[in-house]
C-alpha cells in the first residue's frame, strides 16, 4: 500500500468533523499568503486614490464656492449704487443734464483709456486670451445730451486667487467702472478661465482704444 493510500485511509477513517477542519486548514494555507501579497496591497491602493479624489474634490468645491461668493459681493456692493443711478436719469429728464455732469459714474476719454490700459497691464501672472471693446450704445437722451455706455470684455487664464488679486486692483484703481459679468470656471485644477464685462458710462460716444 502507498503513501498516499495510507494517508488517505487514515483520513477517511476520522471523524467528519475533523476532515472537515482538516480541509479549512488547507485551504487557508493556501489562500493566506494569496491575499498577503495579492489582495491587500491592491485594496490599500484603492484606498489611496480614493483619498485622494476626495481631497481634490473638496479642493474644487471650495474654490467653487469662493468664486460664488466673490459673484455675490460683485451684484451687490458695486453694480447695484450705479444701476440705481442710471434708473435716477433715466426718470429724472427734467434734471437729466445737471444730473449726468455731477454724476460720479461718468467716464471722460481719458479715464476710459487709463482703463482699457489698466486692464492690459495690470496683472503679470493671468495671461489675456482675449479683450474686446464694444461699439459705444446709447441708453439715454433728453435735449441736447445722451448717455453712452461703452462695453469691455476680456477672458483671462489663470487661478483664483491670481484672478482674485487682479479684481481687486482693478476695483480700486477704478472704483466707478461697472462690472456687467463675472464668470469663473475652473478647468485643470488649480488653473481656470475668467470672463469679465464692464461698462463705462459718457456723454460723448468716442470709441474706446489704448
Amino acid at each position: 500500500m502507498s503513501r498516499w493510500q495510507q494517508f488517505e485511509d487514515n483520513f477517511e477513517a476520522l471523524p467528519a468533523r475533523q476532515r472537515v477542519m482538516i480541509a479549512i486548514a488547507a485551504v487557508l494555507v493556501i489562500v493566506l499568503p494569496m491575499l498577503s501579497y495579492v489582495v491587500i496591497p491592491d485594496l490599500e491602493n484603492a484606498s489611496t486614490l480614493n483619498s485622494d479624489n476626495q481631497r481634490l474634490t473638496r479642493q474644487i468645491e471650495q474654490v467653487n464656492a469662493a468664486v460664488e461668493e466673490l459673484k455675490a459681493e460683485f451684484d451687490k456692493d458695486i453694480n447695484e449704487p450705479l444701476r440705481q443711478e442710471i434708473k435716477q436719469l433715466r426718470v429724472s429728464a427734467n434734471d437729466a443734464q445737471q444730473s449726468i455732469e455731477r454724476s460720479e459714474a461718468l467716464q471722460e476719454v481719458a479715464q476710459r483709456k487709463a482703463f482699457l490700459n489698466t486692464v492690459l497691464n495690470t496683472s503679470k501672472s493671468l495671461k489675456m486670451q482675449s479683450l474686446t471693446a464694444k461699439e459705444p450704445r446709447k441708453i439715454f437722451e433728453t435735449g441736447s445730451i445722451a448717455l453712452y455706455e461703452h462695453a469691455v470684455e476680456a477672458t483671462f487664464a489663470g487661478t483664483y486667487f491670481e484672478t482674485l488679486a487682479f479684481v481687486r486692483e482693478l476695483q480700486n484703481k477704478h472704483p466707478n467702472v461697472i462690472w456687467a459679468h463675472f464668470d469663473y470656471q475652473v478647468q485643470s485644477y488649480p488653473q481656470g478661465q475668467v470672463t469679465l464685462e464692464w461698462h463705462l458710462l459718457s456723454t460723448d460716444k468716442e470709441f474706446i482704444s489704448g
